[in-house]
């Protein structure tokens, strides 16, 4: 390497910015140079208004660029272009194929997740995702004929498991109850939102230590903490009643073992509030994000099959809410077992 690229090699070095190559997924055309990362060094691989598709994008993943680079001034450019495009889908999404924009909707919204744990107290960041949200919801729940699809086709999207879970464990709240007919649809709504934004306070610690198996204690301790982080993130920026924040906060109540499950203290809470937090929203709540996160793979293990996914949730809910278990077990076998 002569002087001169070793010079422009650290020169690069301070300039750029590593991003997933997901950010540059439902483009048209790259809204700035690309470069990637071979031998070592930094290499222009797309440049800036080079066309792009899935095939461009497939065929950079299997050069080993999951990981590329773009100048820093030019990334809120780029986050600014993916947010106006979640705007514009949430919009129409009821218009034209509903698998095609679901499938968009659940992508972007998933991108716009992933800025918003960079920066969980940029208000304009949560304000799209929470109305994109609302609108998903109401999407979802007029077509439950198209879950499967689309929790198969998001599958392949391969997002982090981080910003994945929590959608697709809500995804499986709002069909579940749906088909329990005791819900109104404002009431779906606010369960819906509640458990899709459950898990924000985990962006405490970088993403990619999720990929770790082993945490540090202080680690450890942010994590276990995180549904009473995701509250204070959240309250009085999100309209939610106290109740439902309170199963924010209590969520992982039912993901314990058996043994280990417990009564949240409610004494604070009026009746209402202390029933809803002990009773099925809670527990299906907590249940979906389990079946959501033993399915989904992660650095370090397999997935679960979506069976043994609900044998855990027999043991862990069954005695207590058997009429529950049925309805769930009643909604993956007739969106995810059919014939």
């Amino acid at each position: 390497m002569s002087a001169f690229d070793a010079l422009k090699q650290n020169s690069l070095s301070f300039k750029l910015l590593p991003i997933s190559i997901r950010e540059l997924f439902f483009l048209q055309e790259t809204p700035c140079d690309i470069f990637g990362m071979s031998d070592g060094l930094y290499k222009l691989i797309l440049r800036e208004r080079s066309y792009i598709n899935s095939q461009v994008l497939k065929d950079l993943i299997a050069r080993n660029h999951s990981i590329v680079f773009v100048h820093q001034e030019k990334r809120s450019q780029l986050m600014e272009l993916q947010q106006n495009n979640l705007r514009t889908v949430t919009r129409s999404l009821s218009i034209g194929d509903p698998i095609e924009k679901g499938r968009k909707q659940l992508g972007l919204l998933t991108l716009n997740m992933s800025y918003l744990y960079e920066d969980p107290t940029n208000d304009e960041t949560l304000k799209l995702q929470l109305q994109s949200v609302k609108n998903l919801g109401s999407f979802l729940y007029e077509r439950p004929e198209i879950h499967e699809k689309l929790y198969h086709d998001y599958l392949k999207q391969k997002h982090h498991f981080i910003f994945a879970q929590p959608l697709l464990s809500s995804l499986f709240l709002v069909g579940i109850l749906k088909l329990s007919h005791i819900y109104s649809y404002k009431e779906v709504e606010s369960l819906f939102v509640t458990s899709y934004f459950k898990d924000i306070g985990m962006s405490v610690i970088p993403t990619e230590k999720y990929d770790q198996q082993n945490l540090t204690e202080e680690e450890r301790s942010l994590l276990s903490s995180h549904p009473k982080t995701s509250v204070q993130i959240l309250q009085g920026r999100i309209q939610l009643s106290p109740a439902h924040f309170g199963i924010m906060e209590n969520h992982h109540l039912f993901s314990l073992l058996k043994k280990d499950l417990h009564v949240p203290d409610t004494s604070k809470l009026d009746e209402k509030s202390a029933k809803m937090i002990s009773g099925f929203e809670t527990m299906i709540i907590s249940v979906t994000d389990v079946i959501a996160a033993m399915i989904t793979p992660r650095p370090y293990r397999e997935a679960t099959s979506l069976f043994d996914a609900l044998e855990l949730s027999k043991i862990l809910i069954s005695d207590d809410y058997p009429g529950e278990f049925k309805l769930i077990v009643n909604y993956f076998k007739s969106m995810f077992f059919k014939k």
